[in-house]
């Protein structure tokens, strides 16, 4: 096999790969967006049981913080971290122990 019958050859795999991609993209995204209906359905519905559950004045706070996110966001991209999780390390075995003896 010669170096131009070899260029011949990856050339059509690498075409005959792409065309294939080409094809078999319609079931993909018909999936992805089947998922993320479901997906948007799910986060729908827990977003009402947690402004259910929420304090009132936490949900007027909530949604003050949203409304200048997204007026913000075109001239300050960091103002959208308020949609980043926020979580606290939980307290390790020895600092619940020390906190349980100091509280004797």
């Amino acid at each position: 096999m010669g170096t131009p019958h070899r260029k011949e050859v990856l050339d059509y795999q690498m075409n005959d790969c792409n065309f294939m991609k080409m094809i078999c993209i319609t079931k993909f995204l018909c999936r992805k967006l089947k998922e993320a209906i479901k997906g948007a359905a799910e986060s729908k519905l827990a977003f009402q049981k947690l402004s259910e559950t929420a304090h009132p004045d936490i949900v007027i706070l909530w949604e003050a913080e949203e409304a200048l996110a997204h007026a913000s966001r075109a001239e300050d991209p960091t103002a959208m971290d308020i949609y980043e999780v926020r979580l606290e390390k939980a307290p390790t075995r020895k600092q619940q122990e020390l906190h349980l003896l100091q509280a004797q």
